[in-house]
């Protein structure tokens, strides 16, 4: 009991912590000490009244203790908690530095990989750094700095490169970007969370000396046997899903497919890959022919059986989630040696403890925490849901209840982070099992015998790959199912816990059959609740920061239009996402203007069907999912319900040549009259011939608003606009532009700048980044 409730006490220390720190925006010492205020409070207040109410309980030291773990545990996660060193070269970043090139020399830290834009990119630990002046001849000697680079160079830079090596790499320092729209991904954040506060773009990467021994070359023999016997996308998702996508690259298209499909857990190394190997393990050592040879066969499991669990936590790199698993699988072990009967809960609370008193940053880690989440789901609700399905046959009704049980345990922290729920992932998932427990044991097995004999590695491999394939083709399958995702909207964060503890009141076992069926219903509320309110209620413009693509999101009630998906990435890192938080599976309406390319309408139109599409440039190839597109002509005016667009340059109607690249560069004006009572003028790629022509042909330009790309207007046009705000889709606005913008006593924004641009009705204009924007919860 004593020690339970010290783990408990523990780990409600670390979470408060950071709820304060990463959810309640307090500094990081602000937030330790609130926090170990609390946890003496409540501990002396337990002391005091507990012993009364409970008199078989813990007496009152015990509760004072329990609130002195609760210090113990923030002081820990301030402590350890990653910050930039005296050193760190993240402060080389000052205005003084940020125009030059450096060279900087460092140790690979990571395997490289390639990223999604198509770069070769690696973790590098920084040890000196030069500055180059304008003709990269050097600024000085090199000096010492330390902290670790996330650093991207061309793909073909990093086919050499291995971990532990040491190289000198040429480039230039950027700082990280922060989130800039609603639900975008923080850049900043990520690299934090790794311990690195900057980033390098490099040019060209030279090798200063090799790596000594590590256990890269044995991952590699294992995914070189793989790819030879499988191929390359096959071996590569044999090789994850034996030890974890964080040892090889997957393609990212197989990565998506199998995130969407609900299948991303078997990707990444966890507990189910832990089980499997300590259950290979253990059949094997209980053979007839070995336990007879064994004196003590207890602790001869015990340590053959620890010896497999390090050496496979060393081969997946050590994550949280899987050395969580093993903490959990050494229990049971240690439980066998000792013929005593290990408790799942305690195991897991001790294990996780462990690890958090070892490193409690990783209380933030989402993949640690749906790890846990999932654990536990498996080991409170598998039992009582297996009881419920006592028509089937028992194998059945156990393959059912295993994934039901961990993603209802997972839903609460899917809604917050990804604002998504995987329709048909329990069917698959139980469909898939067979095939993935295949795979990967094969992929185990096969990879051990590569590490002696590649070859027959190599042909053991070759045997997975039909169902290899069929996982694949059930995959691509689901995903191709309408509905197969949904977006949900962002939960906020009261909800969250508040489901978790309903959660916990459901399964008390003394609650009566009608209580549970009232706690079910208002699990129901709270997380369904909310959104529905935001979605039937919600008038919101957001002009969302992308880089110098022109996106507008406008969303009535219910009805979505969107203006342009975005050049390059757009579709997925920004137009993507913004659409999951708010909840959007269809796009009433969609407008292709100049900034917008085919292939990130494919990406948009994968995720969120369009009903009625629209364009105002030809269409260089028109995806296949579009239906009947309709082109928007000069003055041709659109009325969307409470929407009017109007085109206001003539663009020839004739298609570009499919061997066209790119789009040519044509400028594109819409007046927009939003809600019928805020009148835009969107202005992108406009030539000073556009802008004469705009002036002769649209003499009613006046608009409340001025969107455009950042790029210089004439001043008769912004005389005729006479706008009261001025909204820059571009990296990078001028100063003297912004000037003279702001000298006519108009409000000038920068996406890039001060992040995506809202409109509602209560809140008016405001910036994502340059005010407080309104709590990102779903009552807003």
């Amino acid at each position: 009991m004593a020690g339970m409730l010290g783990c408990g006490a523990y780990v409600a220390g670390l979470l408060v912590v950071s709820l304060w720190v990463r959810h309640g925006g307090l500094g990081l010492w602000a937030g330790v000490g609130l926090t170990g205020l609390m946890a003496l409070v409540l501990g002396a207040i337990a002391a005091l009244t507990m012993p009364q109410r409970w008199p078989l309980g813990p007496q009152s030291p015990l509760w004072l203790g329990l609130g002195g773990l609760g210090l113990v545990a923030a002081l820990n996660y301030g402590w350890q908690s990653p910050m930039p060193s005296v050193l760190d070269i993240s402060h080389r970043l000052q205005p003084e530095f940020t125009d030059s090139s450096q060279v900087v020399w460092g140790r690979i830290d990571d395997t490289p990989k390639i990223s999604r834009s198509g770069k070769g990119q690696f973790w590098l630990q920084t040890q000196q750094i030069q500055t180059l002046g304008e003709d990269n001849t050097p600024l000085g000697s090199p000096t010492t700095t330390e902290g670790k680079l996330y650093v991207t160079v061309p793909k073909d830079a990093i086919q050499d490169l291995r971990p532990g090596q040491t190289v000198q790499v040429q480039g230039k320092l950027y700082r990280p970007s922060t989130a800039k729209n609603p639900n975008a991904f923080d850049f900043q954040q990520y690299l934090a969370s790794r311990g690195a506060y900057a980033g390098f773009s490099g040019r060209w990467v030279e090798i200063q000396t090799e790596a000594g021994w590590g256990l890269w070359p044995i991952r590699q023999r294992i995914v070189q046997a793989h790819r030879q016997g499988l191929g390359p996308e096959q071996g590569a998702l044999v090789s994850a899903m034996a030890l974890g996508r964080r040892a090889v690259q997957v393609p990212y298209d197989l990565q998506d497919a199998f995130i969407q499909a609900g299948l991303a857990h078997t990707l990444a190394a966890s507990g189910f890959h832990v089980s499997l190997l300590l259950g290979l393990v253990m059949g094997i050592l209980r053979l007839p022919a070995l336990q007879g040879r064994l004196a003590r066969p207890g602790l001869a499991q015990l340590i053959i059986g620890s010896l497999v669990l390090v050496g496979y936590v060393l081969m997946t790199g050590a994550q949280p989630s899987v050395m969580r698993a093993a903490l959990m699988g050494l229990g049971a072990l240690v439980g066998l040696a000792l013929e005593r009967s290990v408790k799942p809960l305690g195991c897991l609370l001790l294990a996780v403890t462990l690890l958090l008193v070892w490193n409690p940053t990783w209380i933030d880690d989402v993949g640690f925490r749906l790890s846990v989440m999932a654990t536990l789901g498996l080991m409170v609700s598998v039992k009582p849901i297996t009881e419920r399905l006592n028509g089937l046959p028992p194998t059945l009704a156990t393959l059912l209840a295993v994934p039901l049980a961990a993603y209802f345990w997972t839903i609460p922290l899917s809604l917050y982070y990804f604002n998504t729920l995987t329709t048909y992932s329990i069917v698959l998932n139980m469909v898939v099992t067979p095939l993935v427990t295949v795979i990967s044991l094969g992929g185990m097995v096969s990879g051990l015998v590569a590490l002696v004999l590649p070859a027959l590695g190599s042909a053991l491999a070759f045997l997975l790959g039909l169902p290899t394939t069929l996982l694949i083709a059930l995959v691509h399958w689901e995903i191709s199912l309408p509905g197969s995702t949904l977006a949900m909207g962002h939960i906020a964060l009261w909800q969250m816990i508040g489901l978790y503890l309903l959660y916990g009141l459901g399964g008390w076992s003394s609650l009566g059959r009608r209580w549970r069926w009232a706690v079910a219903l208002l699990i129901m509320l709270i997380a369904l609740g909310p959104l529905w309110y935001r979605g039937a209620t919600l008038s919101q413009v957001a002009v969302l920061a992308a880089g110098r693509d022109a996106v507008m999101v406008v969303q009535d009630h219910r009805s979505t239009l969107l203006i342009n998906s975005g050049t390059e990435s757009t579709a997925f890192y920004t137009v993507g996402p913004f659409l999951r938080q708010a909840g959007i599976n269809r796009l009433n309406h969609a407008i292709d203007g100049q900034g917008s390319d085919d292939d990130n309408w494919k990406t948009l139109i994968a995720q969120t069907p369009i009903q009625h599409f629209y364009y105002t440039h030809p269409l260089r190839v028109p995806p296949k999912e579009i239906q009947n597109p309709i082109r928007l002509g000069l003055h041709q005016t659109l009325t969307l319900g409470p929407h009017r667009i109007e085109s206001l340059l003539d663009v020839p109607p004739a298609a570009p040549s499919l061997a066209t690249p790119v789009r040519p560069a044509l400028g594109t004006a819409l007046k927009l009259t939003l809600f019928q009572q805020h009148p835009w003028l969107m202005l992108t790629h406009l030539s000073q011939a556009d802008q004469r022509a705009l002036l002769q042909s649209a003499p009613a330009l006046a608009s409340d608003v001025l969107w455009w790309d950042g790029q210089p207007l004439q001043p008769a046009l912004v005389e005729a606009i006479h706008p009261r705000i001025a909204i820059a889709s571009t990296q990078n606005l001028a100063p003297d532009i912004a000037d003279d913008l702001k000298k006519r006593g108009i409000q000038v924004w920068c996406t890039e700048q001060d992040g995506a641009i809202l409109w509602q009705p209560r809140q008016g204009y405001y910036a994502y980044l340059a005010t407080s924007p309104p709590p990102q919860t779903a009552w807003d």
